[in-house]
């Protein structure tokens, strides 16, 4: 009697299972290991023209290693004095195999943006894209999703901002998921 509903129910199970791939496979991680940053200030005690830049350094997996090696570099942008900083095109970081960008669509201000990675890993252009928003919050420094700590620092000196918080007392790291994609976004 119960034979003849249950066979039926588990068929579409069945389906679904064998569906499924044999081997899980890791979501590769980025990881932001630091960052500093400088802008501009405004102000009457601040400066309005200075030497901006965003440095951050990352490490992400080594593709082509057997054993789960990471690989070790830095991403770079500047602005020249005068210049207001923003959002930037894709750049290339110190490893030429990754590059990084400030997307228009994440960037709210000097102390919220959003940054992007992309790692090319086939001729064809498919690689894995990773992405962070990095945030201060100076009202709640424990804030979870504030990752920087941003200061202006005495008078007349730019606003610099760091993962490390007051005086390098807080190690922060940001860990990103990538995606795999078919083409690097835009």
């Amino acid at each position: 009697m119960y034979r003849s509903t249950i066979l039926p129910s588990l068929l579409p199970l069945l389906s679904l299972a064998l569906a499924l791939p044999l081997e899980p496979r890791d979501t590769p991680v980025f990881n932001i290991t630091s960052l500093s940053a400088t802008f501009p200030y405004p102000g009457v005690y601040g400066v309005d023209s200075v030497n901006s830049f965003v440095n951050v350094a990352l490490s992400y997996p080594d593709i082509s290693s057997a054993n789960e090696e990471t690989i070790s570099t830095a991403c770079r942008v500047d602005w020249p004095a005068g210049t207001n900083p923003g959002p930037t095109a894709w750049t290339p970081c110190t490893d030429a195999a990754l590059q990084f960008r400030l997307p228009a669509d994440g960037w709210t201000g000097t102390t919220s943006f959003r940054v992007e990675f992309w790692e090319e890993l086939t001729p064809d252009g498919a690689g894995l894209d990773t992405s962070h928003y990095l945030t201060s919050n100076p009202g709640n420094p424990s804030d979870p999703n504030a990752y920087m700590f941003c200061l202006q620092m005495g008078k007349f000196n730019p606003l610099t901002c760091t993962l490390t918080g007051p005086m390098g007392q807080s190690t922060r790291t940001v860990v990103m998921s990538a995606t795999e994609e078919s083409a690097r976004p835009n």
